[in-house]
């Protein structure tokens, strides 16, 4: 696996774990902080004024994906994931939602585990060891989340923007240099939908080869999600593991 599929907390191999996150080990200051992009690379003196174009293009498209995911109060989105591990010549295919609002609340589940914080407690439920772990969202700060599974692309530089299809449905295809946000891929393309500009498909390669697909299959923006979901009911006679400081 790549280096970033240990993101989501890190010292047990959990395989729905790994599963989330393949590749696109995706954090941010904030999952919906208000934000801006980061400043597209400057066109080298002399170059064609079509490339200068492109990037302007693909720079304000990735401006409005921005808009749309980060200034959003909350967002439910579900998805599907399609991940080859290159070294094992494996594909895992699995479903999971993500629940995001504000800056600091997130509920992510996927096969085998659910992440959970409301800003101030963790949680980290693995159901195959029927074990809960939790930690101050505060010991967090410094180490990507889960919450932000889906949205790193944000943070990379835009190169171009183009037409693509998704079976009968255009979109518009951002490609994106991915060096500074997620150092060990070596391709990153976004789909976008024309309209708002919300994401609907990820996909990326690493420098190992290996590859993985997000396909967001719905997408709900400011649906006034309630705060009951960024808290975590343990379930009867699971483990507790507590790490919170004392």
């Amino acid at each position: 696996m790549p280096d970033s599929a240990i993101y989501l907390l890190r010292k047990r191999p959990y395989r729905g774990l790994l599963l989330a996150t393949a590749f696109l080990a995706i954090t941010a200051s904030g999952p919906l902080a208000a934000d801006t992009p980061p400043p597209a690379p400057t066109a080298a003196s002399g170059a064609a004024p079509a490339e200068s174009a492109m990037r302007t293009e693909a720079r304000n498209a990735l401006r409005k994906a921005v808009t749309f995911h980060r200034e959003a109060k909350d967002l439910t989105l579900k998805f599907k994931a399609s991940v080859y591990n290159a070294a094992l010549d494996k594909q895992d295919e699995y479903q999971g939602k993500l629940l995001l609002k504000g800056a600091n609340k997130f509920r992510l589940e996927i096969p085998g585990g659910t992440y959970v914080s409301n800003g101030a407690t963790f949680w980290e439920y693995h159901a195959q060891n029927h074990q809960v772990v939790l930690k101050g969202a505060k010991d967090l700060e410094d180490q990507p989340l889960p919450g932000d599974v889906l949205l790193r692309f944000l943070d990379s530089d835009p190169l171009s923007l183009a037409k693509a299809k998704d079976g009968s449905k255009e979109f518009l295809e951002l490609r994106l240099d991915p060096s500074r946000a997620m150092k060990n891929l070596d391709s990153l393309a976004v789909l976008l939908n024309k309209k708002d500009f919300s994401v609907h498909r990820i996909s990326s390669r690493d420098v190992s080869g290996n590859e993985a697909r997000y396909t967001v299959t719905a997408v709900k923006r400011n649906g006034g999600i309630k705060d009951k979901e960024f808290t975590f009911a343990v379930p009867k006679d699971a483990e507790v593991v507590d790490m919170r400081e004392q």
